[in-house]
């Protein structure tokens, strides 16, 4: 079971077809920048997607699964005020006995640990495995080990609440998800897991392949 995980910086038709051309069984995707309209004449060949557009510009992230996989989308009500946090919630059925809940999460910067994503980590089914990808815009050695600076106050606490929620950080740390010009490097795009056995995890810049047992 392969998942794909990018931040797209705005989904275009083409990015769209490349994205599905990858083959994964579920396609996570950050940034679409796309209106809800916009987003319901996409072509998705054969995936359903779901999706959550921003109010205004920019933002907005998406889930596709492939329609041979049962799916439904587990509602997470933002408030109006909280703009921080965009998400969009899918439930999955692996087989007969066992689920999956993919998240799709972006965390405008300057971030902030808002009690919306404290309800998302926290009141999601507890039993359920669970696979939370997303552009956090967040810096940390536990992820960034070439990181020069103490990590912020933010950082520390949005660390500490995947912890105490079980969640578990799979990417390899440092391996670069971002990079702007010659200099700038990072590792903001992050998948996090829970009772879930996750047998391979690669990223190049703003594309992460995970693949699940």
């Amino acid at each position: 079971m392969a998942v794909l995980q990018m931040n797209v910086s705005r989904l275009t038709p083409s990015k769209l077809a490349t994205l599905m051309a990858q083959g994964a069984d579920m396609i996570a995707i950050q940034e679409t920048w796309k209106s809800s309209e916009q987003i319901a004449s996409m072509h998705t060949g054969d995936y359903l997607l779901y999706a959550q557009s921003r109010i205004g510009k920019g933002g907005g992230v998406a889930v596709l699964v492939r329609t041979t996989l049962r799916s439904k989308r587990i509602p997470h009500t933002i408030p109006q005020h909280d703009t921080s946090l965009e998400v969009v919630v899918v439930q999955v059925a692996l087989d007969q006995n066992r689920d999956l809940i993919v998240a799709s999460a972006y965390v405008r910067p300057p971030p902030q640990v808002t009690q919306s994503f404290r309800r998302l980590v926290n009141c999601l089914p507890a039993s359920t495995p669970l696979l939370l990808c997303g552009d956090f815009n967040m810096h940390h050695p536990q992820w960034e080990p070439f990181l020069e600076t103490s990590p912020s106050e933010v950082a520390a606490e949005f660390l500490e609440l995947c912890t105490d929620a079980g969640l578990v950080l799979v990417n390899i740390p440092g391996a670069i998800t971002y990079a702007r010009g010659t200099r700038e490097r990072s590792c903001i795009d992050l998948t996090w897991s829970k009772h879930l056995t996750v047998s391979d995890w690669s990223a190049s810049v703003r594309r992460l392949v995970i693949v699940i047992c």
